[in-house]
């Protein structure tokens, strides 16, 4: 097989762009390393920061909690780092555990019952913090998740009107 004359020009021409990154590279890194260096021979401080800076106070920073996901069971945990140091309306337990055992009684073996659903999520829940802490009292009643079981037995379009829409709707939490 007998290479021609520009297939040769192409493979001198990759070598070399090739060979020009993996020195670039190389020396790159080289000189990252020397300052470096340079950086522990002096102590820690380069020369443009001679002057001494005192801290006065040390920053937090708060993540923000992913607020389309009310179903996550730290959920409610990430809220309360949120509005740290407020406080914030919990569903009382006792509460929340009803809700959870209306909710798994509204899968039926033959008719299930939807208003029950859409009552729970459209007029029961006021936030999205109680969202989620039914889905824990769902979960540690029934060892189940809430959201494989209200899909389990309602139609996408149902899931929409009856859970997602009303939950876009609540106000993220409430002080």
């Amino acid at each position: 097989m007998k290479l021609s004359k520009t297939t040769w020009w192409m493979i001198g021409g990759s070598v070399l762009a090739v060979s020009g990154i993996g020195i670039y590279l190389l020396l790159s890194k080289k000189k990252k390393f020397s300052e470096k260096g340079s950086m522990t021979m002096t102590g820690g401080v380069s020369p443009k920061q001679s002057t001494p800076q005192s801290v006065t106070q040390k920053a937090t920073v708060k993540e923000e909690p992913n607020w389309n996901k009310p179903f996550n069971y730290g959920y409610i945990d990430d809220v309360k780092a949120w509005v740290a140091p407020r406080a914030i309306k919990e569903l009382p337990r006792a509460k929340s555990v009803e809700l959870a055992k209306v909710l798994k009684d509204a899968k039926g073996t033959f008719n299930d019952d939807e208003k029950a659903v859409g009552n729970v999520f459209g007029k029961q829940l006021r936030d999205k913090t109680q969202v989620c802490s039914v889905s824990r009292a769902f979960y540690d009643t029934y060892k189940k998740d809430l959201w494989q079981h209200l899909d389990s037995f309602l139609s996408g379009k149902e899931m929409q009107t009856l859970v997602t829409s009303p939950i876009r709707k609540l106000p993220n939490y409430q002080s």
